[in-house]
C-alpha cells in the first residue's frame, strides 16, 4: 500500500501528502519485516533503530495529515518526543533490558506524535464533506487505538519475553488490528484523492481556463440542470459583447488582452446574483442566464454590469471599456433558438451605437417542458 502511494505521488502527480504517507507505511513496515527475522539478542541490540523507524513512521503520516490539511504538523515537538524515546530505547535494551517496556514507549509516543495535529484535522469540522470526515474520524480512531495498544501492553504483556509474544493473542490481536486499520485508512483517502480528481477534471471541461468562468459547454449543461430541476421558473438569456476589443488586442497585444477578459468574466459575475449563471462564450463574448419574472427585472441587473464596465479601468494598462448587451427571454423548447436570438439582439445594440442593452420586448413562451439540446 505504502508503494502504491509513491506510486500515485510520482508518476501521476498526487498531492505531496502521499508521498510522506507512504512512507509512513513503509518505513515502519521494514521494520516489521527485519524483526521478524532477527533472535532475541539482535532484536534487543537493534531496539533503539527499530523504534526510531516505528516512529518515523509515525511522524510520516502525522506530518501528510497536516499536508492534507494545510495545518501545523509540530514537527519540532514530534522531534523532541522521538529523541527522547529513542533514548529510553535505548537504555530499556542496553541497561535495562524490558521488552514490555519499549513496546510500551513506541506505542505510547506513536500515539502522542500522530495526535498532535488532531486538533487542526477537526478546526473547521463543518465546512468538511462526507468522505473527508470520514477520512479524518478513522484518523482519530487510528491514534485512539495506538493510546489503546499502550494500555494493553501495560494491563496483560507486562513482563513479556520475545519468545512469547508469537504465541500471545494479544500481540497478534494487536498487529492484525494495526494491518487492517491502516489499510483502512489508505482506501478512503484514495477514494477521496478518486473523487477530487474526477471532480477538478470535471471543472476542467466545464470551465474556461483563462476566466475560470463556465465554458460553452459547461454553460450548456448548467442551464440544462437547472431548468430541468426549476421549470416552474422564468429565466432570461444574455448576450455580451466588448466593444472595440480587437483594437486592444492591435495596440496593446494579447497579453493584455487577455487580462482584460480576465477582468470583465470577474466584474460580471459580481453584478449577477447567486442563482445566475455566467460564462465566456468564446472570444470577447460573455453569456448570462438570468432567472427572474420580469424582463424589468431583467435590465436592471444588466444595466448594473453595463455601468459597473463603462466606470471600470481594465488590465495594468488602465484602458476603460465598454460592453453591448441582448436580452431575450429563455425559450424552454429550444436554448440554440434563445441564444441565436440574444446574439442578434447583441448585434443590434452594436448597430445602434454600442455601450447600450437591447432587450425583446416580446411576451415569453412560458412551459413546464425540458429544455431540448
Amino acid at each position: 500500500m505504502g508503494g502504491l502511494l509513491l506510486i500515485c505521488h510520482f508518476f501521476f502527480k498526487a498531492p505531496s501528502y502521499l508521498f510522506w504517507l507512504g512512507l509512513g507505511y513503509i518505513v515502519p513496515s521494514f521494520a516489521l519485516g527485519a524483526q521478524s527475522f532477527m533472535s532475541s539478542q539482535i532484536l534487543t541490540l537493534f531496539a533503539p533503530c527499530l523504534g526510531a523507524m516505528y516512529l518515523f513512521g509515525a511522524w510520516a503520516s502525522t506530518y501528510a495529515m497536516a499536508l492534507r490539511k494545510n495545518a501545523n504538523a509540530h514537527s519540532r515537538t514530534a522531534l523532541i518526543l522521538i529523541i527522547l524515546a529513542v533514548v529510553l530505547l535505548t537504555y530499556y535494551s542496553s541497561v535495562n533490558d524490558q521488552l514490555w517496556v519499549r513496546m510500551l514507549i513506541v506505542n505510547l509516543t506513536i500515539a502522542t506524535v500522530e495526535s498532535l495535529v488532531l486538533f487542526s484535522i477537526f478546526k473547521h469540522y463543518k465546512q468538511t464533506d462526507f468522505l473527508n470526515k470520514i477520512v479524518d474520524y478513522s484518523y482519530l480512531v487510528i491514534v485512539l487505538y495506538a493510546f489503546v495498544r499502550g494500555l494493553i501492553i501495560f494491563l496483560f504483556l507486562k513482563g513479556i519475553e520475545i519468545h512469547m509474544l508469537i504465541s500471545s493473542g494479544w500481540w497478534l490481536m494487536m498487529l492484525a488490528a494495526s494491518i487492517l486499520s491502516s489499510l483502512w485508512f489508505a482506501i478512503v483517502l484514495l477514494g477521496t484523492l478518486v473523487r477530487d480528481t474526477v471532480s477538478k477534471l470535471n471543472d476542467e471541461r466545464s470551465k474556461d481556463p483563462l476566466t475560470l468562468l463556465l465554458n460553452r459547454r459547461g454553460f450548456y449543461d448548467a442551464v440544462k440542470f437547472n431548468t430541468a430541476q426549476f421549470p416552474q421558473r422564468k429565466y432570461f438569456l444574455v448576450m455580451c459583447d466588448v466593444d472595440h476589443f480587437k483594437k486592444i488586442n492591435d495596440t496593446h497585444g494579447h497579453l493584455v488582452g487577455d487580462q482584460v477578459l480576465q477582468q470583465m468574466g470577474q466584474t460580471i459575475s459580481k453584478n449577477v446574483r447567486g442563482n445566475d449563471l455566467v460564462g465566456r462564450f468564446g472570444g470577447e463574448e460573455f453569456i448570462i442566464l438570468l432567472q427572474t419574472e420580469q424582463i424589468g427585472s431583467a435590465y436592471h441587473v444588466v444595466e448594473r454590469i453595463r455601468l459597473a464596465i463603462e466606470h471600470d479601468q481594465f488590465s495594468s494598462q488602465k484602458i476603460s471599456l465598454t460592453a453591448s448587451f441582448g436580452v431575450t427571454p429563455l425559450q424552454q423548447r429550444n436554448l440554440s433558438q434563445s441564444i441565436d436570438a440574444a446574439d442578434k439582439l447583441l448585434y443590434d445594440a452594436k448597430r445602434a451605437g454600442r455601450n447600450c442593452i437591447i432587450l425583446d420586448q416580446k411576451k415569453p413562451t412560458l412551459t413546464r417542458e425540458r429544455i431540448q439540446f
